[in-house]
Parts: C-alpha cells; sequence; structure tokens
C-alpha cells in the first residue's frame, strides 16, 4: 500500500515531465520532417554538391550516438562560440535539446522520405514530364502524394522513436518524464516504484502511437510489393 501512495503521489509531477517530453517530441517531429524532407530532395537532386552534403549529414547524425550529440551542441558549442548570452542561459538549453533531437530522427526521416520517392512508378514521373510537367510540379503533385502514403507508418514508427530518444535528455538537465522521476526518486528512494511508473507512462503513448500506424497501414492498404 505504501508503494501505491508513492506511485499516487509522483503521478502529477510525471504526468507533468510527460507533457514535457510530448512537447519536446512534437517540437522535434515537426523540425525533423521538414529537415528530413529537403535533405531527402538532396540527396534526389541532379547537382552532386547537395547529394554530397545530405550524404555527410545522414552518416554523421546516423554514425554517432544521440547522447554524444546533445552534450556536443548543449554542452560543446557555447565552449567556443556565445551561444548562452545569444539566445540566453535560461533558454540555450532547451533549443539545445530541440535541435539536437530534430537533427538526429531528421536523418532517420530523410531516408524514410527517399525510398517513399524511389517506391513510386517511375512511369509517374515520365508521365508527368510527357504533359508539361516540371521536375518540381511533378515531385509536388505527382510524386509526394503518392509517396506519402507509404511513409506513414514508418514515419509514425519513427516518431514514437523521437519520444523515446528524448529520455536522453536528462543527462543535459532537461526537465522531462525521466528527469522528473530522477528527481522524485532523489527525494523519496523510491526507485522502483517511480522507474516502473516512468515505464509504463512511456509504454501507454508509445504503445498507443504503435498501434495508431498499424491502423493507418491497414487503412490505406500500402501496396507491399
Amino acid at each position: 500500500m505504501h508503494s501505491w501512495n508513492i506511485m499516487v503521489h509522483a503521478f502529477p509531477q510525471l504526468l507533468h515531465g510527460l507533457g514535457r517530453t510530448v512537447e519536446f517530441s512534437l517540437i522535434a517531429i515537426f523540425l525533423a520532417s521538414i529537415i528530413g524532407l529537403i535533405t531527402a530532395l538532396f540527396k534526389l537532386s541532379r547537382f552532386q554538391i547537395l547529394r554530397v552534403f545530405s550524404w555527410l549529414y545522414v552518416e554523421i547524425f546516423r554514425g554517432t550516438p544521440l547522447l554524444v550529440q546533445l552534450i556536443f551542441i548543449a554542452l560543446g558549442l557555447p565552449t567556443v562560440l556565445p551561444l548562452n548570452k545569444w539566445f540566453g542561459s535560461d533558454n540555450y538549453p532547451f533549443i539545445a535539446a530541440a535541435i539536437g533531437l530534430a537533427l538526429n530522427e531528421g536523418a532517420y526521416i530523410t531516408e524514410i522520405i527517399r525510398a517513399g520517392i524511389l517506391s513510386v512508378d517511375r512511369g509517374q514521373r515520365e508521365a508527368a514530364h510527357s504533359i508539361g510537367m516540371t521536375r518540381l510540379q511533378s515531385m509536388v503533385y505527382i510524386i509526394l502524394p503518392q509517396a506519402f502514403k507509404r511513409m506513414i507508418p514508418p514515419l509514425v514508427n519513427q516518431f514514437a522513436q523521437t519520444i523515446k530518444d528524448t529520455s536522453l535528455l536528462a543527462p543535459i538537465a532537461i526537465v522531462e518524464l525521466l528527469y522528473t522521476g530522477q528527481i522524485i526518486v532523489a527525494e523519496n528512494f523510491a526507485g522502483f516504484q517511480i522507474y516502473g511508473e516512468v515505464a509504463i507512462l512511456y509504454l501507454v503513448i508509445i504503445f498507443t502511437l504503435t498501434r495508431f500506424a498499424g491502423y493507418l497501414e491497414r487503412r490505406l492498404q500500402i501496396d507491399k510489393r
């Protein structure tokens, strides 16, 4: 019963931490989607410099641990640039966390979008060009709408991964769900109960998202050829 009381008492604080986790996730997902779309188009560009840039970006951010990237952006860059002065010492850690998450997740979204675009039959492009559409018009009006349906399930799964990755913000002192749990444990030493509750909250939101991805896949009847 004592354990139950501890969990009930901690729940409002953890719920607030979960709200911060969702907030960071939404910001990161929004920015990562923009970065991923632009970089995917760069990868498919006719210009070699854009292809090289996108390749370097993807390799760097997929080839190094997210925690290292977050520490470098949040704690490393301010040692050579006056970022805390530019953005404020209270604001920069949050900006760094959002940017770090977005850049990392954007690298994975790049590959999802690129694969989605390439999955569209080449004949669709040729048909668009035959009626006078430019490369950009065919991409916007013909290719992307078809590719988007195929990208939804893996994108939703990647968004779920983004939510899990927010737990790595705790080491750079960003108050989200895990860090809130650590604060509570430091006060009552009930690690089993509190971290168990944290895990349950993560499980609920991730399970919901993954079920939603499965629903979308069935609803849209994705062609898996």
